[in-house]
């Protein structure tokens, strides 16, 4: 006798493990673009290796006046609500893998990442904001924590990218079993 396919929890739904993730893409895709099109390359934000005080000088001077406030008024907005959105997907993945009977431990490391990685995203670009208000006078300890954000925050979307990728085959394993 053939087994029936087993039924999933509506609350979360199967093409969410698909579409979720994409739309985390074409919205860091989009706040790159938006970024571009104000003329404020977001070198700070992108910054594998941490940054000083030297390099937030320089750029914020590169910036002038004008770029400084289109950072600061247009571009930290748009990447925080890309942030919180990322956040939010991490969070529905942890609950869609954990309604799908995965354990709780492999819900939170596929999610984790973007769940963890939108806060810090988050507090990055609040402490981005400082540095912007703050400017001319850049201290080194909020330049350390911009920093340190950053890389955090850096790392934990490239394993949430690969959480996304790990959650969708693990939502649609059984269907293919």
């Amino acid at each position: 006798m053939i087994d029936a396919v087993p039924f999933y929890p509506a609350t979360v739904p199967l093409a969410f493990f698909v579409w979720g993730p994409a739309l985390v893409m074409v919205l860091f895709w989009a706040v790159g673009f938006w970024s571009s099109r104000q003329g404020v390359p977001r070198m700070l934000e992108n910054d594998w290796n941490g940054f000083n005080v030297a390099d937030v000088e320089k750029l914020f001077a590169m910036y002038g006046e004008t770029h400084r406030a289109r950072y600061r008024n247009r571009v930290l907005p748009a990447d925080v609500a890309c942030a919180f959105t990322y956040a939010i997907v991490g969070a529905i993945l942890i609950a869609g893998l954990s309604m799908r009977g995965q354990p709780w431990w492999v819900a939170a490391l596929c999610g984790g990442g973007w769940l963890l990685g939108g806060l810090c995203d988050v507090a990055e670009n609040l402490s981005v904001a400082r540095l912007l208000d703050k400017y001319p006078k850049v201290e080194a300890g909020d330049v350390a924590f911009a920093s340190r954000l950053t890389q955090f925050k850096l790392v934990l979307f490239l394993l949430g990218t690969v959480g996304a990728v790990a959650a969708a085959y693990l939502a649609f394993k059984p269907l293919a079993a």
